[in-house]
C-alpha cells in the first residue's frame, strides 16, 4: 500500500523535501507504523530527534498529525488505520513561552 507523508517547517528542512512516497508492506498500517517506517528510511537523526519526544519517543507532544486533513486525535490516534492513498501530513509544534 502507498501514502504520502506530508512534511511541513523544520521537518521539511530536516528531511531535506516536502513529500515523501511510502510503500508499506503491513496488512492494516497504522500512523504509528507509517511514522516509525518513515523515520527509519530517512536515517536522519536530526528529524528523529525534531519528531519523537526525546523522553516518550511519542510524536504527539512535537507534531500535528492529520490523515488526509483529519486531525488523529479525532480519529484513534497513533492507531488510526491508513488506507491506500492516504496523505500523512506532519507539522511541527511550536513550544516557548
Amino acid at each position: 500500500m502507498r501514502i504520502l507523508l506530508k512534511l511541513y517547517g523544520v521537518f521539511r528542512s530536516a528531511a531535506r523535501t516536502e513529500t515523501i512516497g511510502l510503500e508499506l508492506s503491513l496488512t492494516e498500517p497504522t500512523v504509528r507504523t507509517a511514522i516509525t517506517e518513515m523515520l527509519a528510511r530517512r536515517e536522519s537523526a536530526e528529524l528523529k530527534r525534531l519528531v519523537l519526544d526525546g523522553e516518550t519517543g511519542d510524536p504527539r507532544s512535537n507534531t500535528l498529525i492529520l490523515v488526509s486533513g483529519r486531525e488523529i486525535g479525532a480519529l484513534a490516534g497513533l492507531d488510526t488505520k491508513l488506507r491506500e492513498g492516504d496523505v500523512l501530513s506532519l507539522l511541527p509544534i511550536a513550544h516557548g513561552g
